[in-house]
């Protein structure tokens, strides 16, 4: 039928050539499964985040490295050697109330003090947040201190003050937490080992930082 039809349309052309016109014009269309029998792919399981804890069973936070965004300094590094721990012996204050408190301050010799001596300041909610850690002037342009007493410990010693009188009762919570974590970051920072972390005490006869202050809890996190 299809070879009659052929011969109506081409007249003259002999029907084998049907053969190859179909045979060349043959085709396949792709076979694509119905979309219920695609499996979908597999589903890939997450593994819970895991908080790193420390020794004591809580969640440990890792401290900023010294001279990132929140600690800058504008100087190059000063050649630290010792961490000294102060208190201000009052229950309230501020990096801005120590400034102006110091401002009035001579040294030895008569010259009025730059302004606040220490380095860092450790609220105790009170003036600051419970915690927080405020670096000063001398920290950001690398400064020398006046915190200690002895010009060594000035010149080499970054001045750790912490807000309160931790001879009537010991520093908050937070206040112990914040700066176990920049005595740590610090005494990496500059290879300051465990001996060298002191109180004031330690340099010149004064009760500083007082006899509540848990020093032997701080210098521990040097050795960890």
């Amino acid at each position: 039928m299809v070879a009659a039809r052929w011969q109506e349309l081409t007249p003259g052309l002999p029907a084998c050539g049907l053969v190859v016109i179909v045979l060349s014009g043959c085709w396949r269309p792709a076979v694509v499964p119905p979309t219920a029998s695609i499996p979908n792919p597999a589903a890939v399981t997450l593994s819970p985040s895991i908080e790193p804890v420390g020794p004591d069973g809580n969640r440990f936070v890792p401290s900023p490295d010294i001279g990132d965004a929140q600690w800058p300094a504008d100087e190059p590094w000063r050649d630290w050697k010792y961490l000294v721990l102060h208190h201000t012996a009052t229950e309230r204050g501020s990096v801005e109330s120590i400034h102006e408190t110091h401002l009035k301050k001579k040294d030895k010799n008569g010259n009025p003090w730059q302004g606040i001596g220490y380095h860092f300041v450790i609220g105790n909610g009170d003036g600051m947040g419970d915690g927080e850690i405020e670096p000063t002037f001398r920290w950001k342009q690398q400064l020398h201190g006046s915190h200690a007493g002895v010009n060594e410990y000035n010149q080499h010693g970054i001045g750790i003050v912490l807000v309160g009188n931790f001879e009537n009762h010991e520093p908050t919570p937070a206040q112990v937490t914040a700066v176990k974590r920049l005595v740590g970051t610090l005494s990496r920072k500059f290879q300051i080992p465990a001996d060298r972390v002191i109180g004031h005490g330690d340099v010149r006869a004064t009760e500083c930082p007082g006899a509540k202050f848990p020093l032997d809890e701080v210098k521990a996190v040097v050795s960890r």
